[in-house]
């Protein structure tokens, strides 16, 4: 599945400022200052987009689609950072209701309010370019909630198991604004349903900003 996205519903944005002479803010001198502090960078509908594979057994094998995800909001939460390293301290994402195609599961099935979320923080050395540019891979661990709706019927779903997945971080700006770029993938099955329907690879990249 690949998804772009701009990341869920957000919190406060706390900015690094110093103050002037006068009394007034100045915006911190880099992105790595501005980084000392919590970040919040905040995703929109419009700043992400992917798929996901969906998947039916039948009497032949495996039925297989390629399902579009698209994001409803989401939010990424950056720092402190210590020295070079980067952390993640939330990562929230919304999506749209994704709809499985009749093709696959025989009948009109959707997953309805999937909410992806960071369990807890991570941490990883960054590589920096200059203190306006860094990246970094960080070994992300999520949970998933989520209801599977077939023929207008609600169904209850346990949470998926998800192993920790290996996350590309790109930071750039200044310290006035921050833009992020996020890529991950997710290969193999992430969710089964009694052994016959069944969603697989998982691909992400997820765009995001401070407010302006």
């Amino acid at each position: 599945m690949r998804v772009v996205l701009c990341v869920f519903p957000l919190s406060c944005l706390t900015l690094a400022a110093c103050a002037s002479r006068d009394g007034s803010t100045a915006d911190p001198a880099s992105m790595r200052e501005r980084l000392a502090t919590q970040t919040h960078l905040f995703v929109t509908a419009d700043g992400g987009a992917g798929a996901i594979t969906a998947q039916r057994r039948s009497d032949t094998g495996w039925n297989e689609q390629l399902v579009e995800l698209k994001l409803d909001s989401g939010e990424l939460v950056v720092g402190p950072r210590r020295g070079d390293q980067l952390t993640v301290t939330s990562l929230e994402l919304a999506f749209q209701t994704i709809a499985i195609p009749a093709t696959v599961t025989g009948h009109a099935a959707e997953l309805t309010r999937p909410h992806l979320h960071l369990i807890a923080p991570a941490e990883a050395t960054a590589a920096w370019s200059d203190d306006d540019t860094a990246e970094a891979t960080l070994q992300l661990a999520f949970a998933l909630s989520w209801s599977l709706t077939i023929d207008g019927t609600s169904l209850p779903i346990g949470a998926p198991d998800l192993a920790p997945l290996p996350v590309k971080l790109q930071l750039f700006g200044d310290g006035a604004r921050i833009t992020a770029e996020l890529r991950a993938h997710a290969a193999g099955d992430l969710w089964s349903w009694a052994d016959l329907v069944k969603l697989s690879d998982l691909e992400l990249v997820l765009g995001a900003d401070t407010p302006m």
